[in-house]
């Protein structure tokens, strides 16, 4: 398998203006999501929810645009879609900047499962827990079947859920082992799990190297094929991890 062309680091000085520039981004984006969920909600829910959709599109695609990336969307998630289903996107988690291009490519009213430590941020927590932003404690059992809870809800009221169910990042861009909690609030849901991996965005931001940014990277966001969760319960939960593994590793290794 061919090895991706990798273009060699940005200066330091435009990494942190990018850097400076996404993190004001991310401040004027959370006080918009504050102010139309405070605000607007009391008198439209519905539209509060559209609001603050256009404000986290329009958030990702600036830091995308900001670190040059090239994607594009190789597969189609739309049509795997069947209406008034809950739906699960799990993509692998190899780089910071998956979370905004995913954000900018996934289609509909998304949101992912946050780690509990981001809702301590100010500012930022309120706005994500404003955005309906579902958060979960590994830590605290208890907690954290609430958590996958209130997630369901959300998926209930229209929300799809993009999830990374490696748990943690991958250092080297290789797929981890799949944590159960996503499979297990897929099947309880009967939802659709749509499978995709986000090929080569390691190459981007290395993990704990802030200052190797590569501009202008290449990254395809490959599609695998929908799985339907009503047709499994609890007991079959290893069976649907090694169908979503499977195609992700798949998609990952996948070259045109």
């Amino acid at each position: 398998m061919p090895e991706p062309t990798l273009n060699p680091p940005a200066s330091k000085f435009k990494i942190v203006l990018i850097l400076a520039y996404s993190l004001w981004a991310t401040l004027v984006s959370s006080l918009k999501t504050v102010f139309y969920g405070v605000l607007v909600s009391r008198k439209d829910k519905v539209q509060s929810r559209k609001n603050i959709d256009r404000v986290i599109h329009g958030w990702a695609t600036k830091v995308v645009t900001a670190a040059k990336i090239n994607w594009q969307i190789v597969g189609d998630i739309e049509s795997q879609i069947p209406d008034n289903r809950p739906v699960i996107l799990m993509c692998n988690h190899a780089c910071a900047y998956d979370i905004p291009l995913a954000f900018a490519a996934g289609p509909g009213s998304i949101r992912m499962i946050g780690k509990k430590e981001l809702f301590r941020i100010p500012i930022l927590s309120r706005a994500l827990r404003t955005a309906e932003f579902p958060s979960i404690d590994r830590q605290n059992r208890t907690q954290a079947i609430e958590d996958l809870a209130f997630a369901r809800h959300k998926m209930e009221s229209g929300i799809r859920i993009w999830m990374f169910p490696e748990g943690t990042r991958s250092r080297d861009g290789k797929l981890q082992k799949l944590k159960k909690g996503g499979i297990r609030l897929a099947i309880d849901t009967d939802a659709i799990i749509v499978p995709l991996v986000m090929q080569d965005i390691e190459h981007i931001l290395p993990s704990k190297e802030w200052l190797k940014m590569r501009l202008n990277q290449k990254v395809n966001i490959r599609v695998g094929k929908a799985i339907d969760c009503a047709q499994y319960n609890t007991e079959a939960r290893h069976i649907v991890s090694e169908l979503v593994y499977n195609q992700m590793k798949q998609l990952l290794e996948t070259r045109d």
